[in-house]
């Protein structure tokens, strides 16, 4: 009898967990849908963006999981003034195609084929964790292009490493058992505090809106683990960072856990930047404002 009563609990149980993960999966798609998305044809094939407003243009590389959805609401938090917000899905995230080669340097490109599709001349671009390779080599190769550079809690180059030395360091990105939308959403929901431990934040709404649905975002995801993160060490001489002649400003928690401070410094050391340096805010840079700290830089620069 007892048997009986637990097997008819955890199917209750059950149940009800897939209800509570179908209702969240189809509000999150929704939520995905419903942003004034534009799309542009490149030589990579289609890519997505949401932009709003005027004045100053920003364009932003979002992080891993990400997309024009975290994106725009990373600028709409970090932008209080009045500025053209660009928000791009890099390759392989919602609405973006995915080339043979998602390089950062073919994302680059984009960057440019997006400025010209809008016809910008020069813009300021944010680079957030993941997204670090594409505006460095974004930065690096079309300088004329770029006003000023952000790195907010950003991957910088930290040394030349094989694939080996990074396949054993477990540089390669996240497992990928949880690159699906039931697993991350049951850790995100269930145990949300594992992820707010790790990157700083407070709340785990935020993530939720802009990691979900991880099917929009797999190609993505998948191509940041085996290409994006691991660039800019198997290819470091082609980081020529001293070269860099435009304002830099570098943003970032010394107790970050995803990108290492250490590697801040590295780079600190190799190029001319203004910096916002705190002790404490964990990837997402929580109980800081960085708005204030952007738009004074925006102002000194333009």
């Amino acid at each position: 009898m007892l048997v009986y009563i637990f097997i008819t609990i955890i199917v209750i149980v059950f149940v009800g967990i897939l209800i509570s993960f179908n209702r969240d999966i189809n509000k999150y798609s929704q939520k995905l849908k419903s942003y004034n998305i534009k799309k542009f044809d490149t030589e990579f094939g289609k890519m997505s963006y949401v932009e709003e407003g005027t004045g100053e243009a920003i364009l932003l590389s979002h992080g891993i999981f990400g997309g024009y959805d975290q994106g725009y609401l990373s600028l709409k938090k970090l932008l209080k003034g009045n500025y053209k917000k660009i928000a791009i899905s890099r390759f392989g995230y919602p609405g973006s195609s995915l080339p043979k080669k998602p390089t950062p340097k073919n994302q680059s490109k984009v960057f440019v084929q997006l400025l010209d599709v809008l016809k910008i001349d020069k813009a300021y671009i944010i680079s957030t964790s993941a997204g670090g390779a594409s505006g460095l080599r974004f930065t690096l190769d079309y300088p004329e292009r770029v006003k000023g550079l952000i790195l907010l809690s950003s991957g910088v180059p930290d040394k030349k490493r094989t694939i080996e030395e990074v396949q054993n360091l477990g540089m390669m990105g996240p497992p990928s058992f949880i690159v699906n939308d039931f697993t991350m959403w049951f850790v995100l929901k269930y145990f949300g505090f594992a992820f707010r431990s790790m990157l700083g934040s407070g709340d785990s709404k935020d993530l939720l809106a802009t990691m979900l649905p991880v099917k929009e975002r797999h190609k993505g995801v998948i191509a940041d683990t085996n290409i994006t993160n691991i660039d800019m060490t198997l290819h470091y001489d082609e980081y020529q960072l001293e070269n860099i002649k435009v304002p830099i400003l570098v943003i970032h928690a010394k107790d970050d856990p995803m990108a290492k401070y250490e590697n801040i410094e590295a780079f600190l050391k190799r190029v001319n930047a203004d910096t916002a340096i705190y002790e404490t805010g964990g990837h997402l840079i929580e109980g800081h404002d960085c708005s204030k700290v952007i738009e004074k830089f925006i102002d000194n620069t333009k």
